[in-house]
């Protein structure tokens, strides 16, 4: 297939993912949709193609309402927050050891300073989860304030986590200013809701029958509030675009085009999914290649390989180096690629060099559209993994 042929594809797919369809939470119906279209998308290229479900739940989040003296003070729902209707005394709280001595009892806790400087991990993530987040966590429920505000230096929710009963939201710092300079009753009324739902990884085999595989793999949903063109419609498009250029007798193994959905949720029940089904045997995984955040516009394509031998090192290199604009760098521990380097798969993981200086302000955020993206950029990362795919050999 012409590149021409590949753009013009390309722009199909990212407009029909991130701009018509946009936001895509797991278990919510646009994430269904987005699996409904990747799911036909692989059949009609003749791919093997299975959807592993599990449970999951629908967050529907509306809107947050703060008043304090008969001022509204602008508010955000945490993520994966229950709603509530309460008002009550607040409690300034800044350190553990405050938190600690304070009474909560139907009280309002506005946690601030060295508590909400990064945020806390969800009761069930499974990889990291930090001693002082576990201490925080179990006192905050057993003391059950009605509700939490946090006040915060960047624009982002400390708590998210849908095993976490307590509603809260979080507000600028200079908004909540005027929380801390003062004392007394505030208001708080979050509209939000769950429900039971389910989700579904996608998986696309070509040559499903060999045992040893080569997979390529992106995740398909995205954080509240966001079109999610970077974070990852450009990597399930580039998963589909291979799908047109990989043909069985190219490979003499399984490879698999693999779609996790749930990266972006508290308890990323997608890849615990795969792990605990399709991770049992990693010798029989050849290569991972990760795809997440690709095709930031003026910035390079970073590369990292990881449990590779100096063999795999070899092949991989010199074609990664021969292609313009990409960059080695060190490793980074935030995806999807950590489900298999843990297991040490060789694992090659592509993502945009500087993704990493706009995860604040621009990633999970409603700004990552896709006039963000370099499909040049794209094009480039999907002709080396089709390049990796053809000359591996088990």
């Amino acid at each position: 297939m012409q590149n021409h042929e590949l753009f013009t594809k390309l722009d199909e797919i990212l407009n029909y993912i991130s701009v018509e369809i946009g936001e895509r939470l797991t278990g919510s119906e646009n994430n269904k949709k987005v699996e409904a279209y990747v799911e036909n998308y692989f059949k009609n290229q003749g791919y093997d193609v299975k959807l592993q479900q599990f449970d999951c739940l629908n967050f529907k989040i509306v809107d947050a309402k703060l008043t304090f003296k008969d001022e509204t003070i602008p508010v955000k729902p945490s993520y994966y927050t229950t709603g509530c209707s309460v008002s009550g005394e607040y409690v300034k709280i800044e350190t553990v050891e405050e938190l600690k001595s304070s009474d909560l009892t139907d009280k309002i806790a506005v946690l601030h300073g060295d508590l909400t400087k990064e945020q806390i991990m969800p009761k069930s993530f499974p990889f990291y989860n930090p001693e002082k987040h576990q201490e925080i966590v179990q006192i905050l429920e057993e003391k059950n304030p009605a509700a939490i505000v946090t006040i915060v230096e960047k624009d982002g929710s400390i708590f998210e986590d849908g095993d976490f009963a307590i509603p809260s939201v979080y507000v600028s710092k200079n908004e909540g200013e005027v929380l801390l300079k003062n004392n007394g009753e505030i208001k708080l009324v979050i509209n939000a809701a769950k429900e039971d739902s389910h989700g579904a990884n996608v998986i696309a085999r070509l040559n499903p029958k060999k045992r040893r595989k080569l997979v390529v793999t992106a995740h398909m949903d995205t954080k509240t509030g966001t079109p999610g063109a970077l974070d990852n419609a450009t990597g399930i498009a580039i998963l589909l675009l291979l799908s047109h250029l990989i043909k069985p007798e190219d490979i003499d193994f399984c490879l698999e085009l693999l779609l996790l959905n749930g990266e972006d949720y508290y308890s990323i029940p997608g890849q615990l999914a795969y792990m605990e089904t399709y991770l049992q045997k990693p010798e029989d995984i050849l290569l991972a290649i990760n795809c997440d955040g690709v095709g930031l516009k003026k910035s390079s394509t970073a590369v990292f390989l990881t449990e590779c031998d100096s063999a795999t090192e070899d092949l991989l290199n010199p074609i990664i180096l021969n292609s313009t604009g990409m960059d080695f760098i060190a490793p980074w521990f935030q995806g999807d690629h950590m489900l298999f380097a843990l297991k040490h798969i060789p694992t090659v993981a592509f993502t945009s060099s500087g993704i990493f200086q706009i995860l604040d302000t621009i990633i999970h955020t409603e700004k990552d559209t896709v006039n963000l993206v370099d499909d040049e950029k794209i094009i480039r990362v999907v002709r080396v993994i089709e390049e990796i795919i053809k000359v591996f050999k088990k």
